[in-house]
């Protein structure tokens, strides 16, 4: 079994090395083949979160999941295979104030989920 701070190391290594934006906790453990448990990879993706390195991101099916946590960025889901992308930058930039305003909330930050169909599933796609 392997030791919880090569596990941790492993983890930043697989999810900092890739594109991915949706590693649940059961993608990372099968990636990273036998000898590390589900609970270890669990408490090392926890711990990676709070430090910053990892961030949790929802998309809308009540499952857990994470990404490097590199600049700000709004994500896309395909309705039909599930497949997710990053949609580079800030859409909704400036809108802070507006919502504020409206709410009378202080608004610190925010996440936005497009949905609709990846260009496989649309039939535009290779």
């Amino acid at each position: 079994m392997a030791r919880p701070a090569h596990t941790k190391e492993a983890v930043e290594r697989l999810v900092g090395s890739s594109g991915r934006h949706d590693w649940s906790v059961e993608d990372v453990a099968r990636a990273l083949g036998g000898g590390v448990d589900f609970s270890t990879v669990w408490r090392a993706m926890r711990r990676l979160e709070e430090e910053g390195v990892l961030r949790r991101v929802e998309f809308g099916d009540g499952k857990a999941r994470y990404e490097a946590a590199r600049g700000h960025h709004e994500h896309v889901r395909c309705e039909r295979c599930g497949t997710i992308s990053a949609v580079e930058g800030c859409i909704v930039g400036g809108c802070e104030g507006k919502v504020e305003e409206a709410t009378g909330f202080r608004v610190f930050g925010h996440e936005l989920l497009f949905t609709g169909l990846c260009p496989r599933c649309s039939g535009e796609g290779a």
